[in-house]
């Protein structure tokens, strides 16, 4: 059995503590990818194969289908420690691999594949942001096997401690384990006229202005998306081979992590 509800209860406590230390602390940490992995789903539409396409369902789909145990968290930690004004605390996670049988069941419970499907539904249609995460300190807060789980997190660019702590850039071990999408790319095309809205809200600080226009440093860019959201003149786009060539990728990285 994993952490009891009422411990979890009390370590959140200290939730917004943590991170005002780790947005005040001059020390700049270095975390191992062995610790954090993240791939963000963007939630826009794609070019793939010649074609408009919104991936974030499909890629899940596949990977939920393929995991032998899938449960629900009760509550987002994110939210919750932050005290979230703009989405339910109620749309946690999905937690994949068997470990999510030793949750409290107060935290979470196991689910059917298309119990988790209606529910990572409902958490798009409410304008999250999903993101495919196998996090060291997730396992422990809840107190199950790493090596057994990893997340489907549903996130809220208000609240979510991975776009933080990307924001944030303390960690560049962290900013490394955040990756884009296998096989997106995002660019600017003809339209731009360098108005800077992309800069504004790029959680990696990714774009820059160059000659009037906007370049994205495909290094360090993430593939969330939020530029294509908020460009005024619809310049930015996201092309892609195959958003289910993506999805057997993420299941083949995590695969390897992970005993799913």
């Amino acid at each position: 059995m994993g952490r009891s509800r009422f411990i979890y209860d009390l370590m959140m406590r200290f939730y917004k503590a943590s991170q005002f230390w780790e947005r005040i602390s001059p020390f700049k940490k270095n975390d191992s990818e062995k610790n954090t992995s993240a791939h963000i789903i963007p939630v826009n539409r794609v070019m793939a194969e010649g074609k408009s396409v919104v991936l974030p369902f499909e890629i899940i789909e596949a990977m939920v289908r393929k995991a032998v145990t899938v449960g629900i968290m009760a509550e987002c930690l994110c939210r919750r420690g932050n005290g979230c004004k703009n989405h339910p605390t109620d749309l946690g996670c999905l937690i994949l691999g068997d470990a999510a049988r030793d949750l409290d069941p107060k935290l979470g419970r196991v689910v059917s594949t298309e119990e988790a499907l209606a529910h990572a539904k409902t958490a798009l249609a409410d304008g999250l942001y999903p993101m495919a995460v196998h996090n060291e300190f997730d396992a422990w807060l809840w107190g199950i096997d790493y090596r057994r789980m990893m997340n489907i997190c549903f996130c809220c660019d208000c609240c979510c401690a991975v776009r933080y702590s990307v924001r944030l850039r303390k960690s560049e071990g962290f900013f490394g384990n955040i990756h884009r999408l296998p096989g997106l790319r995002v660019a600017v095309g003809i339209g731009c006229d360098g108005c800077g809205t992309c800069v504004e809200v790029c959680m990696a600080r990714a774009i820059t202005l160059n000659g009037g226009r906007a370049l994205i440093n495909q290094d360090d860019c993430k593939g969330c998306g939020m530029c294509v959201e908020a460009c005024p003149r619809t310049a930015i786009i996201m092309t892609m081979k195959g958003p289910a060539d993506a999805g057997e990728e993420l299941l083949r990285v995590y695969g390897k992590r992970t005993h799913l």
